[in-house]
């Protein structure tokens, strides 16, 4: 039988690395710049070391009585050092969710690691209120099937890192390792977060403390030092696009 140190010693140690600034020790598998590849076709073997790709996997979609698997179906090549992020994108129709659905996320996701140069997961789902309690479940469900060490990132709506607290009331410190705060395709929140962000503010949720999403179509928001930026680019990357925008983060 497990000790109670045992049960909850990662957790602990996520909280004592956010009370000291530092993002969590699983994390450190992945380079503090990546790029997001969505589906189109990607030729990434320009990028270089210490530089990673959180590439589209493939799209769960939750349907009325089941959940449909649409595998990525453009190519992807990367260098055969390159470390992978897995990214399984959650598409829902607001119906109820169910428990079945919740373990075929768990196992395509957990699934996703048997592929080559991958080194953990991303999970990309715009939950809707309703469905914080399932989304919350299924990652709960995600991290007890995950080897130990493999970070579990998921990206997250701007409003989830500032004033809205259901990543922490749901449970998910130590459960997730970071929630990647989208700055881009703000909608109507965008001015005041980018104020907010140039006036030195910061996220009030601690997993969105330690990482940023930007595009290369939008002008960056202001970012601090020591955040893991992942970068997106509407279609396919080119060196040039990357050399860009790499230029300009800080």
């Amino acid at each position: 039988m497990k000790t109670l140190f045992q049960k909850l010693g990662p957790v602990l140690l996520l909280a004592v690395f956010a009370a000291c600034g530092r993002e969590p020790v699983r994390m450190r598998r992945l380079p503090a710049r990546m790029l997001w590849a969505w589906e189109s076709p990607q030729d990434l073997r320009f990028l270089r070391q210490g530089e990673g790709v959180a590439f589209l996997a493939g799209e769960l979609h939750l349907e009325l009585g089941g959940a449909r698997w649409v595998p990525r179906r453009n190519p992807l090549r990367v260098n055969p050092g390159s470390p992978l992020l897995a990214v399984l994108r959650v598409e829902s129709q607001g119906a109820p969710l169910t428990a079945a659905q919740s373990q075929a996320l768990i196992e395509r996701a957990s699934g996703l690691l048997s592929l080559p140069q991958v080194r953990g997961l991303q999970i990309d789902f715009d939950a809707r209120e309703s469905e914080r309690a399932f989304y919350a479940g299924a990652l709960k469900g995600l991290r007890s099937r995950l080897p130990e060490g493999t970070p579990l990132s998921i990206t997250a709506l701007a409003s989830w890192c500032l004033e809205d607290d259901w990543l922490s009331q749901a449970g998910l410190f130590g459960v997730v390792d970071e929630a990647v705060p989208m700055l881009f395709r703000m909608g109507p929140e965008a001015l005041s977060i980018r104020r907010r962000l140039g006036h030195g503010g910061t996220f009030r949720e601690p997993l969105s403390r330690f990482s940023a999403g930007v595009s290369t179509d939008e002008p960056l928001p202001p970012l601090s030092r020591g955040r893991r930026v992942y970068a997106f680019h509407p279609g396919s990357w080119t060196a040039e696009a990357w050399a860009q925008i790499s230029r300009e983060l800080p």
